[in-house]
């Protein structure tokens, strides 16, 4: 408390006098409380940051080392803390993705309010005006760092960009505030001691136009985004570029006004990772080039040249088509790597432009690069069950997991697979054709069970659908053991090329097309089916969920992996929540959500 008594005196002092050198003293120690107080603010985030670091990578070592799987009596407390805080804390919350995501968001905004509002001298409101300035530009070096692609996170926390967008959300809104009260009570100081002329002066200006900025910078994060995303990304670059620089004419010295180092570090960051993915688009676009298809339903198939290091199916990267946006990049699922194939749903903008592109120039040969990959998804090869949920285009994290998983089984290797899907309509189906071939036909078949869902399928589908009986050999794809007892089984032949990159739609202009390569058959002319068993209606992913559970044993542990709609992954979430128990297998969570 005696820097605040000591701002107090010089506040005091200052009031009494219109010497300088008594405004500068009070300046001067108002100024080291607020660089001590984000100081500490910054030590906090850091120490949040290595509370996250340290446990991914004692849960790391647990599981490589096998302990994971121990029921050592010394180890035991840990592991039944472990799993009683993530039975809590994985379970979904409405407003938030998870309890444990309202928690962390909460903590976040108790540390600003902490140190926003502690150690301050309030006899003057400029003094808790400029603790909040300092508090906003803090949080700004913040934000930019959470919204970095190539963040050191993804290494040592294994959360990805993708998995922090949410938290760079709530900390621009929280930047936001903090911004929104610097400048009403710095405003309110200045108009009532008559020095309304102040907020006319060139750096207060500047200020101004700064918080303008920030503010319809978070307002098209809340409300553009939504309805726009590519036009609401355009805005949002410009309007960053605009805050950096009215920030740094803010407050443009160095040696007294230490802000500017923050707008330096913040700006370096955010260039920094630009010129990265740059490069990268740079050396990936050589001699690379993408074939497009059209799929049923809206659905595009990209089958690219050339594959980027590192690149695993399940991850995701970046794309680059000129000439369908010159420039732009769009964030895609790798759904395999041999050859580098992406599956992508058609919605607005790009997606549809591109699929609109692929309808009138089937299997069209366009210049291309990517970016990434990126994603931090769990080794399924650590897990004795991996169960697999997706919804719709979700299935493009789902194949993709399962591939890679089966291509790096062993012989050896005693890992299932329980793979559940729902899709819309039967067309949606022709979409991973070739991909629940491989799937069925792998050395590993057996060890995978497919369970697929058609949610629309009336009695016009199964018309024009030719119905087969199942195949009796092993690889004969299972819905669980009461499926077929019930008879709620149908059996649809499924056309689809011999090729994964094959898959494509076409119009019968386009089929009579003769200029397009023979390596790429429509699915119109291919005579590969597939016998898959088709269960009617949404899935109960609550009871599959269940059941694998409850087949393995205590020491076994079970991968639980969704992508799609919101209301499914919630269901995973709070099913695969109450899952967890201390005298169960041990069980990880991964959903994947679109909207990066």
């Amino acid at each position: 408390m005696s820097s605040v008594s000591s701002i107090h005196q010089a506040t005091a002092t200052a009031s009494a006098s219109s010497g300088g050198s008594s405004r500068a003293a009070w300046l001067l120690a108002r100024q080291k409380v607020n660089t001590r107080s984000v100081t500490y603010y910054a030590a906090s985030l850091s120490a949040l940051i290595g509370i996250f670091i340290i446990a991914h990578w004692l849960r790391f070592t647990f599981v490589k080392l096998g302990w994971s799987r121990s029921r050592n009596p010394i180890l035991l407390p840990f592991f039944a803390l472990s799993r009683v805080t993530r039975r809590i804390f994985v379970r979904s919350l409405p407003g938030f993705t998870s309890v444990g995501h309202a928690v962390l968001v909460t903590v976040y905004v108790a540390l600003n309010a902490t140190f926003g509002f502690y150690n301050v001298d309030y006899s003057v409101s400029a003094n808790v005006a400029s603790r909040l300035g300092w508090i906003a530009t803090g949080n700004m070096v913040f934000v930019v760092f959470l919204s970095l692609k190539n963040t050191p996170l993804a290494f040592l926390t294994a959360y990805s960009y993708e998995r922090l967008n949410v938290l760079h959300r709530i900390a621009g809104y929280t930047t936001m505030l903090c911004v929104i009260l610097h400048g009403g009570l710095y405003t309110s100081y200045f108009i009532g001691a008559g020095r309304i002329s102040t907020l006319r002066e060139e750096v207060v200006t500047a200020g101004i136009i700064s918080g303008f900025t920030m503010f319809g910078s978070v307002m098209a994060g809340m409300i553009l985004r939504r309805f726009n995303y590519e036009l609401f990304y355009i805005v949002h670059v410009i309007l960053f570029f605009a805050i950096v620089v009215s920030l740094g004419l803010h407050r443009p010295e160095l040696d007294s006004e230490r802000t500017l180092y923050a707008t330096i570090i913040l700006a370096a960051l955010w260039f920094a990772d630009r010129l990265i993915r740059f490069c990268r688009l740079v050396y990936n676009s050589v001699n690379n080039e993408a074939n497009i298809y059209a799929l049923p339903d809206g659905g595009t198939r990209i089958v690219l040249k050339k594959p980027i290091s590192r690149a695993r199916p399940g991850k995701h990267c970046y794309v680059w088509l000129p000439k369908i946006r010159t420039f732009e990049t769009h964030p895609f699922t790798i759904v395999a790597s041999e050859p580098f194939e992406l599956v992508i749903n058609s919605y607005s903008g790009f997606t549809r432009d591109l699929h609109n592109h692929a309808l009138k120039n089937p299997g069209a040969s366009l210049k291309v690069s990517v970016e990434g990959p990126y994603g931090t998804v769990p080794d399924p090869l650590d897990f004795d069950k991996v169960v697999l949920v997706a919804g719709g285009s979700g299935a493009t994290f789902t194949f993709g997991i399962a591939a890679d998983m089966l291509s790096r089984m062993s012989e050896s290797s005693k890992q299932q697979i329980d793979f559940i899907w729902a899709v819309k309509g039967h067309d949606n189906l022709t979409w991973f054709t070739q991909h629940l071939n491989n799937l069925r036909n792998h050395v590993h078949a057996p060890k995978i069970a497919l369970k697929v869902h058609v949610t629309r399928l009336g009695p016009e589908s199964l018309r024009n659908s030719s119905l087969e009986q199942p195949a009796s050999d092993s690889s004969t794809t299972d819905l669980g053991p009461s499926a077929l007892e019930k008879g709620n089984v149908d059996y649809i032949s499924s056309s689809g090329p011999a090729s994964s990159a094959a898959t494509r739609y076409e119009s019968d202009r386009e089929e009579k097309d003769t200029t397009r390569p023979t390596d790429f058959p429509s699915a119109a002319t291919s005579t590969t089916n597939l016998n898959l068993p088709i269960r009617p209606g949404r899935p109960n992913a609550e009871a599959e969920i269940r059941e694998a559970v409850s087949s393995m044993t205590k020491n076994q542990r079970v991968l639980i992996a969704s992508c799609g709609p919101d209301s499914l992954t919630n269901i995973v979430r709070n099913v695969a929540a109450s899952c967890i128990s201390v005298d169960g297998p041990a069980v990880e969570v991964h959903c994947e959500q679109f909207g990066w």
